[in-house]
């Protein structure tokens, strides 16, 4: 407790006896980190929020009868947020904002003279632009520059083009499947022609409905025997033979043809819905606010600098002060 009151004594001694220092570091400090916050360059910041949508195809969405199709129209899970933000952390939409907007002059990098052009812009990207995953599953996009409105052209420019790349990335692997589809549509076109031939060669040869020739033909075969009638007996039975030979030949092809329509009209309706996926741009995301021009730097914060200097300037002249004290003693 003596130590506590000695300390608070001692604390209170320095500040009277060095009264005049303390009040000339506190106008001097306040004169410099003043002039320090001023001179320091101002950083503007300008932010994107958006709300990820279901990453799901259109087509999917809207034709799936599946229960598990989330819809399009919907805000998307965690999940979907994950996916957004991967986009946003590509190298192929880094690469298309530095080529839009110049960034490796703006960001004043020589691509001939510096050794590791391409590191330093991804240090300059990296500390100048982030996203976060903010409450409520929103993404925050927030852009750090000099210049007001360079930052939110970029700002709103980077949430564009992560729609754009998404929709890109959909679109190319919606093209492929496609064309293989396609293949397969094709191929399947040319063995139903080759089906069609085959029941043609069964229709030459008079078959044209095996289950309900055969059930006229058994009738009419019965009612002229029945009747006497051997000569049409005789008739009926050489179409039953022709019926017999190549009866099976029809209703073997026609199975097939069947199946094989089924196929072609199920290829069809895929190569519909690709062809919508593959062509049209739908948004995968919902602004909430774009990117305004900021009207207030975010840095330097005047006040903090000040305050922090003139706090850090009191407590060095403390401390020198009481080794001064200590020191004097001692060599008294």
């Amino acid at each position: 407790m003596s130590n506590i009151f000695q300390s608070n004594s001692e604390f209170i001694y320095i500040l009277k006896k060095y009264k005049k220092v303390f009040i000339i570091v506190t106008i001097s400090s306040l004169i410099l980190f003043t002039f320090i916050s001023i001179i320091l360059p101002k950083e503007y910041r300008a932010e994107v929020i958006i709300f990820p949508a279901v990453n799901e195809s259109v087509t999917h969405s809207v034709f799936s009868e599946n229960l598990s199709s989330k819809g399009v129209t919907k805000f998307g899970d965690s999940e979907d947020i994950e996916y957004y933000l991967q986009i946003l952390k590509s190298e192929d939409l880094r690469n298309y904002i530095t080529q839009k907007f110049n960034l490796y002059k703006h960001y004043e990098i020589d691509t001939i003279k510096d050794k590791y052009p391409k590191t330093k812009l991804k240090k300059k990207w990296e500390d100048n632009i982030q996203f976060r995953k903010k409450q409520f599953l929103s993404i925050e996009i927030a852009v750090y520059d000099k210049d007001p409105v360079f930052a939110a052209i970029l700002a709103n420019s980077i949430a564009e083009f992560s729609d754009s790349l998404i929709n890109k990335i959909k679109q190319e692997r919606a093209k492929k499947v496609y064309n293989v589809i396609f293949k397969e549509y094709e191929n399947a076109i040319k063995f139903l022609k080759t089906i069609q031939d085959s029941l043609n060669y069964a229709r030459e040869h008079g078959v044209y409905n095996f289950k309900a020739q055969s059930e006229m033909y058994s009738k009419a075969y019965a009612e002229a025997l029945s009747q006497g009638n051997i000569k049409g007996a005789r008739l009926i039975e050489e179409k039953l033979n022709l019926l017999k030979k190549y009866g099976s030949i029809y209703q073997t092809y026609d199975e097939i043809l069947t199946y094989e329509a089924k196929r072609i009209s199920n290829f069809n309706e895929k190569l519909s819905q690709l062809k919508i996926d593959a062509e049209e741009f739908v948004p995968y995301k919902f602004t909430v606010s774009k990117a305004t021009i900021p009207e207030k730097a975010h840095y330097p914060i005047y006040w903090l600098i000040i305050s922090c200097g003139l706090l850090f300037s009191l407590l060095l002249t403390f401390f020198i002060l009481v080794i001064i004290e200590k020191y004097s003693k001692i060599k008294c």
